[in-house]
């Protein structure tokens, strides 16, 4: 049973309600006595904090313009352009929206821009699964991990073993279409390997993004505790479809580091540097450049690939 568009929307609604709330009463019961100076604001421990949140973004732009180049002719400035654009348009209740500003902008397919996508998702979850197993977190993340990495590998073994779910629930084009997408991303055998190096990078850097900003309030994290409230908070965000994971994101950071006043001012903060500010400079990118572009505005698009 599939639900209405409508339905669809006023859950999503009701469930970014429902978090935020949440957040919002955390935030005046806990930590309305939390003081906050600008001098901290402009601590070595936050501009710290803000260099490697934007070097983070910068490599998961850089993974997911591995995947794209092996499908459409691109350079990574247009790739981190459409990125930005991305990160705002998440904070709208359409999602398809901007998978077709993705494809029209790129020039590539939607299969080709949804595979590519699923794909950077998926190197991300690898490397930092893979990452609380070597550090004690327990084998759960290493098996998670195994099971994320088996359609990455064999991925022909795992179309054959999806399709006859697929066709049954009448979905075979959409599984046909990512499959195509799928293989073009990866047909330069050097890329998946080279992906998930610079995903490890990237929970690393997301990982410190957190720590430092403890650190710029006087609180300090185990590293294994900072590395899950990234993995748990990109998670929460994808996975409870709020726009943009707001709400969503902080809970997934605070069930890692803990629950008081000071940890939702931490979880905060450790977002807006990380997402929500690129998704202001998104905005910008957005209608500057990107939608002008689209509309006919612009004569540099790149010729659709085949």
């Amino acid at each position: 049973m599939r639900l209405s568009h409508g339905l669809k929307k006023a859950l999503t609604l009701l469930t970014t309600a429902v978090i935020t709330g949440y957040l919002v009463y955390k935030v005046y019961t806990e930590a309305s006595g939390v003081e906050l100076s600008p001098g901290e604001l402009l601590s070595p421990y936050f501009l710290g904090a803000i260099l490697a949140g934007l070097l983070g973004y910068l490599t998961y732009t850089l993974i997911w313009y591995l995947y794209l180049r092996n499908v459409v002719k691109v350079g990574y400035g247009r790739v981190l352009l459409t990125n930005l654009a991305g990160t705002y348009l998440s904070f709208s209740l359409n999602a398809a929206i901007g998978t077709l500003v993705k494809v029209k902008f790129i020039g590539a397919t939607y299969w080709d821009v949804l595979a590519t996508s699923v794909l950077g998702i998926l190197t991300e979850f690898i490397a930092g699964l893979t990452l609380i197993t070597l550090l004690g977190g327990g084998y759960w993340g290493i098996l998670l991990a195994g099971l994320l990495l088996l359609p990455v590998i064999f991925d022909d073994l795992a179309f054959r073993a999806l399709l006859p779910v697929f066709r049954l629930i009448r979905l075979e084009s959409v599984l046909r279409g990512l499959y195509s997408g799928w293989k073009g991303a990866k047909a330069n055998r050097r890329t998946v390997p080279a992906a998930l190096a610079l995903g490890f990078l990237l929970v690393t850097l997301n990982s410190t993004t957190l720590y430092l900003v403890a650190r710029t309030f006087g609180l300090s994290y185990p590293f294994l505790s900072t590395l899950k409230g990234t993995v748990y908070s990109n998670f929460l965000g994808g996975a409870l479809g709020t726009p943009g994971g707001i709400g969503a994101n902080e809970l997934g950071v605070m069930m890692a580091i803990g629950r008081s006043g000071m940890d939702v001012v931490v979880a905060f903060f450790y977002k807006l540097i990380n997402q929500y500010a690129y998704a202001l400079v998104g905005a910008v990118a957005f209608y500057k450049f990107v939608l002008r572009e689209i509309e006919g505005e612009g004569s540099y698009a790149p010729e659709p690939q085949g």
